[in-house]
């Protein structure tokens, strides 16, 4: 019935071919219209699972708690010298903050008025007595800066300031060694042209950047995002960067601007992604036409199966979105699945009618006499691709889900039936030539005979090696670790592997959502007495402790040195006698390293060079030096007094914008963990993560986020994977055996494709490919693609038919194949990391199957029950 079923539909397509084609045109147009209209992709990631489990519902529950914790962008400001940093960093803040069409919210972790103002606070309180101390002992210091925070000031300083208590014995040459050999450095890069600046605070810093590490400031934005865009923050980063440039942050304070965080790594990841799309696609399109054109020689025939493609593509996507609504990040990819898979059958069909046409001189005839021997085969080939990708839809990975569901109606709804319909009607219009000889390899023949003769030892040969690679698949891993599908070319994830051992970047962070502040300091005091984390924060970290004793080492300070940077500063100086100054200080200098030899003498006298160079160059030189010196010694003075004159900090004093990021307005509150990281270890390595997850889990089963959230996704993912598998195996089960009717068949079909499953599994743990969130989706892939092969053979071999290599059906597998194969390779070659590693999983998946089709599964057949002559349709 059924082949009666799909001959009658041929031939009355072959009848009727111009209806079928205007139909087809028809819905063609209207599908094209409906996409053009409704095309949309959500790249919120968020929503690719979509789980009840336990963490997932704590997941959801601090994402409402907490909206703005994910979908944030870090700016990172760098500069020379940490007093341009921040300023650069303090401009671009009061800049974005202004535009709240692009930004709802923008704070300075690290900085902002609070922190400017109550800093020496949240240092230890041995730490500000010493600051303290050492800032009243700098007293002459600071006086000779504060009235005059210019070149000749610094000058002045080294010739007067600085040397008479050098004379008295007051001051040691080697404690002025940190400030001439920074100085010298700062002179030296403005006499040679090159970037410079003298920071002040790194001279006080007890814990200084490294040498040639640029100086960081933070800007936390959170962006209006448009998920219908595929990059939703691109309007934001735009912005960022326009104020960055009307600010002119690179001319005054050498600074550049970079990004990173979740949502420029979102962004770029599917900006890679289209990196060098069109350029693969058109390859593709050409390596595709090739192969039809290899397994058809006809161009009427590659143009009429090359309509069909295209039609099914068109319809399909309109089908999914009618389906789905809004494409995902993983179901946008039906689209190589419809060409590598789709296009299948119309091929299967072309090279049967291509068999049927050498027989038939009449197209109508050739065309029911390729129906009716391809209709079985055809019709289960597609119904168990089909059943393949139906098995996720009920899983909890909606990403695979949707994608499944897409591609499932594509093929069985649409390239199936095309390939019976608007297909024979597109040959019948096109009236391709006669075929004068009978398609298939003819040259594998006496491969055919071998594996006849030799069958049972191929057989044990292939056997006994995928017995003994079974035990490297213990060797096989999932790597979880979403960054190492990152392209690390991109400015937001360059970024971030720069900041990884910052606290900054928080990106392995994990958190709990505690219902009061109290219970978020209990669930702290526990966290810290555990080995694996190295600091937990909540709002509480916000309030120093021991204010009393440190307001007043500070208030001592502030009584000595705040006068005195309230004083009116010095006019500035001509050039003339700033050049005077110059070669005074240059000259005591000289005279100090003489009169004082021994540690800070090399200093002293390598500065006293320079400063006689910089005299002796021309105006602009000095100009430059100007700003290197004074413009970060006007910063760092002005910073200074704002930080002598904290305030007690209490909970009713915190800025509201830093609770909000902390506590709730019903009062639940966050405790963040981060993770510590001993010297050495590479802060994103899985076995890492894993055992601070581990850890933070035990102490506080309630904590989620960061590689907590991460590893139970791929837990998730994994078990989607294994439900859609079973699911998969029993339905195609139930399918071949209503078509079969023989359980030996349905084995001699699944044992092949168990075989290339777990070949490909083997060939992944002996070459290093682990499995990830992006690869993983080959092995449903293996399923559909594979079964159809293994269809086939097994229909063919239980008509009787021998010589099935050299025959019609292998080329068209093989031809098919290559079809499919390049649609893979063109993510192969993609520049993101992970698509590119779902490409090469898919090439070698269905390489593998490809080899238990062709070969495996003859060799496991044997000879057919009732043998006929070589197969020649």
């Amino acid at each position: 019935m059924l082949t009666t079923c799909v001959v009658q539909t041929v031939s009355w397509c072959s009848r009727n071919p111009v209806k079928v084609v205007l139909a087809a045109c028809a819905a063609f147009c209207g599908a094209a219209y409906y996409v053009s209209g409704h095309f949309a992709i959500n790249t919120d990631i968020g929503r690719l699972i979509d789980s009840k489990a336990a963490w997932a519902e704590r997941d959801r529950a601090l994402e409402r708690a907490f909206p703005d914790r994910a979908n944030l962008t870090l700016v990172v400001v760098e500069a020379p010298a940490p007093e341009f940093a921040d300023a650069a960093s303090a401009a671009l803040a009061l800049q974005l903050s202004q535009d709240t069409r692009r930004f709802r919210l923008v704070d300075r972790p690290e900085g902002g008025p609070f922190f400017e103002q109550n800093g020496l606070l949240f240092l230890e309180r041995e730490r500000v007595l010493e600051v303290s101390q050492e800032l009243q002992t700098a007293k002459p210091l600071i006086n000779a800066l504060a009235r005059d925070p210019s070149l000749r000031g610094l000058a002045n300083l080294l010739s007067v300031t600085l040397l008479v208590p050098l004379e008295t014995g007051q001051v040691k040459l080697a404690d002025l060694a940190p400030l001439l050999g920074r100085s010298a450095d700062t002179i030296e890069a403005v006499l040679a042209q090159r970037p410079a600046v003298l920071s002040w605070r790194a001279l006080l810093d007890a814990a200084p950047k490294p040498a040639h590490g640029p100086a960081r400031s933070f800007i936390v934005v959170h962006p209006v995002l448009d998920f219908s865009a595929l990059e939703a923050g691109e309007g934001a980063a735009d912005a960022i960067r326009e104020a960055a440039t009307k600010l002119q942050l690179g001319a005054r304070f050498d600074a550049r601007v970079r990004l990173t965080g979740p949502i420029p790594l979102g962004d770029e990841e599917f900006a890679s992604v289209q990196q060098g799309a069109v350029v693969n696609a058109l390859a593709t399109l050409f390596t595709v036409l090739l192969i039809l054109w290899l397994a058809l020689r006809s161009m009427k025939l590659v143009v009429a199966v090359f309509a069909t493609l295209l039609f099914g593509l068109v319809v399909t996507a309109a089908l999914g979105l009618l389906m789905v609504g809004t494409l995902n990040m993983i179901s946008v990819a039906f689209a190589v699945l419809f060409v590598g898979i789709g296009v299948d059958f119309s091929i299967q069909f072309g090279v049967r009618y291509r068999d049927a046409r050498h027989e038939h001189a009449v197209i109508e005839r050739a065309l029911r006499s390729a129906a009716s021997s391809i209709a079985l085969p055809l019709t289960l080939a597609a119904a168990a691709t089909a059943a393949s990708f139906f098995s996720f839809l009920p899983t909890a990975y909606r990403g695979v889900s949707e994608l499944g569901e897409i591609a499932g109606v594509g093929i069985l709804c649409v390239a199936f039936p095309s390939s019976l319909t608007l297909l024979p009607a597109l040959i019948v219009l096109f009236k391709p030539p006669a075929e004068p000889a009978l398609p298939g390899f003819k040259a594998l023949a006496p491969l055919d005979h071998f594996f006849e003769v030799h069958r049972r030892a191929v057989l044990w040969v292939a056997i006994v090696a995928i017995l003994a690679a079974a035990p490297f698949l213990s060797r096989l891993e999932f790597d979880f670790n979403p960054l190492h599908l990152k392209n690390v070319e991109t400015e937001s994830m360059a970024t971030l592997l720069d900041l990884q051992d910052s606290p900054a970047s928080a990106i392995n962070d994990v958190a709990v959502l505690a219902a009061s502040a109290e219970q978020a300091e209990q669930i702290a005091r526990r966290l810290r007495a555990v080995p694996e984390v190295g600091q937990v924060t909540t709002l509480e970290s916000f309030i120093p402790d021991d204010q009393p004793s440190k307001l007043d080492a500070i208030g001592h300070a502030a009584a000595v040195l705040l006068p005195l940077l309230a004083q009116p500063a010095a006019a500035p100086a001509s050039d003339a006698v700033r050049v005077l100054a110059l070669r005074n200080a240059a000259g005591g200098l000289s005279n100090a390293a003489s009169d004082h030899p021994g540690p800070g003498a090399a200093e002293a006298l390598r500065l006293a060079g320079l400063l006689r160079s910089l005299a002796g160059s021309d105006p602009s030189a000095r100009d430059r030096a100007e700003t290197a010196i004074a413009e970060p010694l006007r910063l760092s003075l002005a910073a200074l007094a704002r930080l002598l004159n904290p305030e007690v900090v209490s909970r009713a004093t915190l800025p509201a914008t830093l609770v909000s990021q902390w506590q709730t307005e019903d009062g639940a509150a966050l405790v963040d963990i981060a993770p510590h990281v001993p010297a050495g270890t590479d802060s994103n390595d899985d076995a890492f993560l894993r055992r601070f997850a581990a850890a933070v889990l035990q102490a506080v089963p309630q904590a989620i986020g960061g590689p907590i959230s991460i590893l139970e996704s791929a837990k998730t993912i994994i078990t989607a994977f294994t439900e859609a598998a079973i699911l998969s195996v029993i339905s195609i089960t139930l399918l071949l055996w209503a078509a079969l009717r023989s359980f030996a068949d349905v084995l001699r079909t699944l044992i092949p494709l168990i075989v290339s499953a777990t070949v490909t599994l083997e060939l992944c743990a002996l070459l290093g490919i682990a499995l990830n969130f992006a690869n993983i989706i080959a092995l449903p892939l293996l399923l559909g693609i594979g079964v159809a092969f293994k269809i086939y053979y097994v229909i063919a071999w239980r008509k009787g038919q021998t010589g099935l290599l050299q025959s019609s059906l292998t080329q068209a597998v093989i031809l098919s194949a290559g079809t499919t194969a390049t649609a893979f390779g063109s993510l192969w070659l993609s520049h993101h990391p992970g698509t590119s590693s779902m490409g090469k999983l898919l090439a070698l998946s269905l390489f593998c199957t490809l080899i238990g089709a062709v070969f495996f599964q003859p060799v496991l057949m044997g000879r057919p029950r009732a043998a006929k002559a070589p197969m020649s349709s």
